[in-house]
């Protein structure tokens, strides 16, 4: 089954792009894939035990998940079947991989919303995905 992999982040942009998203996959007819990706936590020296890295991995995954159900039950809304993946790394590469498998056609995202100087120096997810990706990327503003 063809599917749309929408990554969120919880941010407004990310929201914006989950509508979109959520909308052309109701208007295509085709499933949509909810990806959440969260950095490994690294803490830094004297920053705490590895209790402490436990406990903040946790609460980050769990954060993750509920807001990955609740974004899934506004896709579900629009009568498209969802699925939901919390992924760990870079988001980058995290979207890209995913975004590489067959059932993908299109990658939909929100942009953050950087201005000229800080992706210049920072660059952005999007960016990222959009150079990397062989599928087509709608960037949503």
């Amino acid at each position: 089954m063809a599917r749309i992999l929408i990554a969120v982040d919880g941010s407004p942009a990310s929201l914006r792009a989950l509508e979109f998203g959520a909308s052309l996959a109701a208007k295509l007819g085709v499933g949509a894939v909810l990806l959440y990706v969260m950095q490994q936590v690294v803490l830094p020296m004297g920053g705490g035990g590895p209790g402490t890295l436990s406990e903040l991995q946790d609460s980050l995954q769990t954060e993750g998940t509920r807001l990955l159900a609740s974004l899934a039950d506004e896709v579900r809304s629009h009568g498209v079947e969802v699925e939901t993946e919390l992924g760990m790394g870079t988001p980058a590469l995290v979207i890209h991989d995913r975004s590489e498998a067959p059932d993908i056609q299109m990658v939909v995202m929100g942009s953050r919303g950087h201005g000229a100087m800080a992706r210049l120096l920072l660059g952005s997810v999007a960016t990222q995905v959009v150079h990397a990706s062989g599928k087509p990327v709608v960037v949503v503003r």
